[in-house]
């Protein structure tokens, strides 16, 4: 709840604070400059803000890092974060209707670092769930400019983020040599059959929506061109719409067998139910899910209540304008 309150709290407080700024300044200009238009190009990184707990959506890995070494010493530590950590990349294009007041329509493409949401560890046992996020959202922005010296600027932009495009990208990996994956996929005790297996996951998320706000400062180095450095918060969560495999490889082998081939399974052997998930807001008697439907179609997808996946951030960019008469 105190998260909440302080993400709206920021980004209005300083819109406010730049509004009032903007038009204390009106009088002060001895010079009104024209109206203009321009267009901006600017990358940056992101940095965690607002973390979430996390954790896999595999049982085998569980929700937290968990770390049994070879001396029987235990580590088990929460995993939290956010999808927003990474480099981004920006284009907008903007009109100045009044020397302080001006509108902008920007697009950016976010590619976060990759990070893990669980692992466990053992010497005879080792499993990690990891993720990578990708984007293209549109930012329109209301912009609230201050002029001083002819050459120094100082600015406010505060508005929405609407994803158009993206994608969060898992990968699982398990190498076992306790009998785990027989257990788990064939239901067989067997701690003679080892195993392995690579899975590569798409997550593709529904229509969100967040905010967004800017404070920055520049310097005009030509009459048609300013170099600016910003500080951007963004507030951002994206629900799950589907989730489905994009390549699976499980191989299981018995270490006391010399010949004979191995189980290999791929996704073209894999029930359309384990490979792919689509999220709904409610689970019924009638659900393709077998927690609660014991006549669950396999040949259809997987249905699972809705989740939400965190981007919030705190970012720095550095760009330039250019002006266009």
């Amino acid at each position: 709840m105190m998260q909440d309150k302080l993400s709206r709290l920021i980004p209005i407080t300083i819109f406010l604070t730049f509004f009032l700024l903007g038009f204390q300044c009106k009088g002060q200009e001895e010079v009104v400059k024209p109206k203009r238009f321009y267009l901006e190009t600017a990358g940056g990184y992101g940095f965690p803000l607002v973390s979430d707990d996390l954790g896999s959506t595999n049982e085998l890995i569980g929700t937290v890092n968990r770390l049994i070494r070879a001396d029987s010493s235990i580590s088990i530590k929460p995993v939290q974060g956010t999808q927003g950590p990474g480099w981004h990349f920006l284009f907008n294009a903007g009109y100045m209707f009044h020397p302080n007041v001006g509108f902008e329509m920007g697009f950016r493409y976010l590619r976060s670092n990759r990070f893990l949401l669980a692992r466990n560890s053992t010497p005879t046992f080792q499993a990690e769930h990891g993720i990578i996020g990708e984007r293209i959202d549109i930012i329109p922005h209301l912009v609230l400019n201050f002029n001083f010296n002819n050459k120094w600027s100082v600015y406010s932009k505060s508005g929405l983020v609407v994803p158009v495009w993206g994608r969060s990208r898992s990968d699982i990996k398990i190498d076992d040599q306790e009998g785990r994956l027989v257990a788990d996929i064939l239901d067989v005790e067997n701690p003679d059959v080892h195993g392995r297996v690579r899975i590569n996951a798409s997550t593709f998320g529904r229509f969100s929506y967040g905010f967004q706000t800017r404070v920055g400062a520049g310097y005009q180095v030509l009459d048609w061109l300013t170099a600016f450095a910003e500080l951007s918060y963004m507030a951002l969560t994206i629900r799950s719409k589907e989730d489905r495999f994009d390549e699976v490889e499980i191989s299981l082998f018995n270490v006391n067998t010399s010949g004979g081939t191995p189980f290999l399974l791929t996704e073209d052997g894999i029930d359309e139910i384990d490979k792919r998930t689509v999220f709904v807001d409610e689970l019924t008697e009638n659900s393709n899910n077998p927690e609660v439907n014991p006549n669950a179609d396999p040949n259809r997808p997987l249905e699972e209540l809705a989740r939400k996946d965190n981007f919030n951030q705190l970012a720095i960019s550095f760009g330039l304008r250019f002006f266009i008469k």
